[in-house]
């Protein structure tokens, strides 16, 4: 089981009904690369770094053009990825222009229900930094 540290941030968009709130927002840790990423593959395995190096680019490289082209892609103990965009809505279908009303493309990450239990399981632990006194 995990442990997540969050830490306290305030609200200060006077424009909310939860303006002056104190709200706890997962407190990230280092980024881990691609090479971070194969040390720890390499060490919970039989396969040598450099070998888990290249393999982990090209799935990379596959994951973004299987995406690119519109496929989702489903990866065990994981979910699934897919695109989604946001667009403007028009009155009618023929009105409808996608590169003028799609606003933004992302992706979306489906969580298997195995991940799903697992978070369900985290522990939290406050984390204040740089903060002299907790907040009240």
């Amino acid at each position: 089981m995990g442990k997540v540290r969050v830490k306290p941030y305030q609200n200060k968009n006077m424009e909310s009904r939860a303006y002056g709130k104190w709200f706890m927002r997962v407190f990230l840790n280092t980024k881990i690369d691609i090479n971070e990423l194969s040390n720890h593959i390499a060490s919970d395995s039989k396969v040598e770094r450099s070998e888990v190096v290249t393999v982990n680019s090209a799935v990379n490289k596959q994951i973004v053009e299987l995406l690119c082209n519109g496929h989702p892609i489903r990866i065990p103990h994981l979910g699934m990825l897919k695109l989604g965009v946001h667009s403007k809505g028009t009155a009618s279908l023929e009105e409808f222009n996608a590169g003028t009303h799609i606003k933004d493309i992302h992706i979306i990450l489906v969580l298997d229900q195995e991940i799903k239990n697992e978070l369900a399981n985290l522990s939290f632990e406050k984390y204040y930094e740089e903060m002299k006194t907790l907040p009240e």
